[in-house]
């Protein structure tokens, strides 16, 4: 008898590595009466082996993913420029070339293989964005030789090649024996999608199509150059106050290439699409287009689609009020728990609601932050839409009936035992 429930234990790495690790365990019964066990692993928050983001929640359903992998931010070094430093080593994440060209000031937070500060470039006093990547956290297969810096991560070889209005920049790169510091441009304040969220914003949908669109513009452009950002997410999304918004962190992002498929999962369990959490292997930009399903659902409603894996799994939507029946089609495309029926980023690209009209000097951002009534939200663009739509809502039921009968096609035809295998 298999057992249920919450483990800690050790697992040994494909480069031979071992990592502590937490680990559930889940019973898992299908409408044909069937059982399947599956199981959902992450870093133990207390194996401090590589940086990552803090998280003070132990919850599978908030915090089982990328959060785990918690070093407390007194570990992370700090270097404030009014404090002489006591001493120069190459163990220092600031020392070499770097160090001559800009002044590190905060930290601002973490990532798998590294941290993040604000910095400021003594040339000019320009404000920019430090990701100090540690070299030894990097997979032998995730290595690049470019021109300009010779041997580096995929990470800084993306953004090294990578011109996009919504994708942050690179402004330089360095390395020291331990460190790589890639010095990239600051997007206005440095919010990001989660903080916007997270203060409760007043905007309607058109605003809400005008920074999604920008996001699938970046997204498009990247599936096109076929890569896979493999870790879209709130978090990962920096928008100004002018609602531009720009793609981050390509820590896990990898070249798609035909016949190939992806058996890791490298970002966020609450953005993961159903059939990879089912162990499923998966060719890279299905997964991107249910993080954006994820992504929108957020933006719109305040709060994740899905709580935990199991949740996922089930794909059954349950926002807390409606929207317009558009809104509603294309969340739903993107969240679809088949992925041989979700969208593509070409259909979203090209998607009505996506692409409706807006007057964007209409929205003020310090009116929109504090939830103060901006304009009507019968605004020109919204009415054309809802004119298209009849002026029909969504409702409960239809998610109900929609996504749950989906996902039970899919489950019915996978091959059980395949599955069982798989998850294992």
């Amino acid at each position: 008898k298999i057992k249920e429930g919450c483990f800690v234990g050790v697992a040994i790495h494909k480069d031979g590595n071992f990592l502590g690790i937490i680990f559930q365990i889940k019973r898992i019964v299908l409408d044909n009466d069937k059982v399947i066990y599956c199981t959902w692993i992450a870093r133990d928050p207390d194996d401090l082996g590589e940086y990552g983001r803090m998280s003070a929640s132990m919850t599978l359903g908030s915090s089982f993913n990328s959060s785990l992998y918690a070093t407390p931010m007194k570990d992370i070094p700090t270097r404030p420029p009014s404090q002489s430093v006591e001493y120069e080593s190459e163990d220092e994440p600031w020392h070499g070339s770097y160090d001559k060209h800009y002044t590190t000031l905060e930290t601002l937070g973490k990532g798998a293989f590294g941290f993040v500060q604000l910095a400021e470039r003594k040339s000019d006093k320009k404000s920019c964005v430090v990701k100090f990547i540690q070299k030894s956290k990097i997979f032998n297969e995730s290595w690049m030789n470019i021109e300009k810096y010779g041997k580096v991560p995929l990470e800084i070889y993306f953004l090294s090649q990578l011109n996009h209005p919504n994708i942050v920049r690179m402004i330089d790169a360095f390395e020291n024996k331990d460190y790589f510091q890639v010095v990239m441009e600051k997007h206005g304040s440095g919010i990001d999608l989660f903080e916007f969220i997270e203060c409760g914003p007043d905007f309607d949908e058109a605003l809400a199509s005008y920074i999604f669109r920008q996001i699938v513009a970046a997204v498009a452009y990247l599936h096109q150059l076929d890569i896979v950002h493999r870790d879209i997410k709130d978090e990962n999304i920096i928008i100004n106050e002018m609602f531009r918004v720009k793609l981050i962190d390509f820590g896990s992002a990898a070249f798609i290439e035909p016949g190939k498929l992806f058996s890791t999962f490298c970002g966020t369990v609450e953005y993961c699409a159903p059939e990879v959490l089912l162990g499923n292997k998966y060719p890279g930009p299905e997964l991107d287009i249910f993080a954006l399903g994820v992504t929108l659902y957020t933006l719109t409603f305040g709060e994740n689609p899905y709580l935990d894996p199991e949740e996922t799994i089930k794909s059954k939507l349950k926002p807390p009020f409606q929207v317009t029946k558009a809104l509603f089609g294309v969340i739903s495309w993107l969240l679809h728990p088949n992925p041989n029926e979700r969208a593509t980023i070409w259909d979203i690209e090209k998607n009505q609601w996506v692409n409706q009209p807006i007057n964007i000097t209409h929205y003020s951002w310090d009116k929109v932050t504090h939830q103060q009534l901006l304009i009507n939200r019968k605004s020109q663009g919204t009415e054309q839409l809802d004119d298209a739509n009849d002026g029909d809502s969504w409702d409960d039921s239809d998610s109900e009936v929609q996504l749950h009968h989906e996902m039970k096609k899919y489950l019915e035809v996978n091959n059980e035992a395949n599955r069982l295998n798989s998850t294992f």
